[in-house]
């Protein structure tokens, strides 16, 4: 895409030429643009991008926008890339604290701004009625998912975890009955068999299966009843997009509970009175 946009760029009319450039060099930004986001960012009028992405072969904004995203994930550097950059870059504990931090914030507004609201009522909704809710990730989505599942004890009955043997998710698949609700943390790179096992669920069960994923080309989405997109953080892999959508869950979920608080006082109690928590 971006070599196409560069090869075409000097035989557009001027303002599409301005826009065209601008998408060269922020193609990573425009992925979680609107059109009103873009014209403001670009200073190109929304009548102009529309001729400019119809001249490109696109009827659509959203069309375009996808083909975007799909670029990007395929160029994508993976996971260790990130963390090597990371190292590089950060020089000092001080410098590294605060850059940390800035690109934390950074990360959590991104995701703020493109959270489909009405989806992730839909995904509170299907747990907060789910008979049973069972949690899975992988790699470096498995400390995620036990920690969603851990916080949810007080708040939730009939829990289940996956992830602790990759081994015996399939074995698991007896546990699993109509009403239920398999929960999918997919941060890439996606794990082969995450995505061969939300498949296999998708086509053998009567079950709701839900995502948080950290890009629209993640492929177990088309196989989900309903899905939360936290972004990628543009210099380094970070978790912390997807841990806030996934405490914001708790909260609401706990909301939503009317003995939820009694539920973790009791809970709270009972570690006390055992000596597995302090005061």
């Amino acid at each position: 895409m971006k070599e196409k946009l560069i090869e075409i760029q000097d035989e557009l009319p001027k303002q599409q030429q301005k826009i065209c450039k601008f998408i060269i060099n922020h193609l990573d930004d425009v992925s979680t643009m609107t059109i009103k986001d873009l014209s403001e960012n670009s200073g190109v009028g929304t009548t102009t991008i529309l001729r400019f992405i119809d001249k490109i072969g696109y009827k659509k904004y959203p069309d375009f926008k996808n083909d975007v995203i799909k670029y990007n994930f395929n160029n994508k550097a993976n996971t260790w890339w990130h963390l090597k950059k990371s190292l590089e870059e950060i020089d000092g504990a001080e410098n590294s604290i605060v850059n940390v931090g800035k690109s934390s914030i950074e990360d959590i507004e991104s995701m703020l701004r493109d959270i489909d609201i009405e989806e992730y009522e839909t995904f509170l909704k299907l747990l907060l009625y789910s008979d049973k809710v069972h949690f899975l990730g992988m790699r470096t989505s498995k400390s995620l998912a036990l920690y969603f599942e851990m916080m949810l004890r007080g708040i939730l009955d009939n829990l289940n975890q996956l992830s602790l043997n990759a081994d015996l998710i399939y074995d698991e698949l007896l546990k699993f009955k109509e009403g239920d609700t398999l929960l999918v943390i997919a941060i890439s790179p996606y794990s082969k068999q995450t995505i061969d096992f939300v498949k296999y669920c998708r086509e053998n069960l009567d079950i709701n299966i839900v995502v948080i994923t950290d890009l629209e080309t993640c492929p177990i989405i088309q196989d989900s009843d309903a899905h939360l997109i936290s972004g990628q953080s543009k210099n380094r892999y970070s978790i912390i997009p997807a841990l806030t959508l996934i405490e914001s869950l708790i909260i609401d979920l706990g909301k939503n509970q009317p003995d939820s608080v009694d539920k973790i006082s009791r809970l709270n109690d009972i570690h006390r009175e055992n000596d597995i928590t302090t005061l």
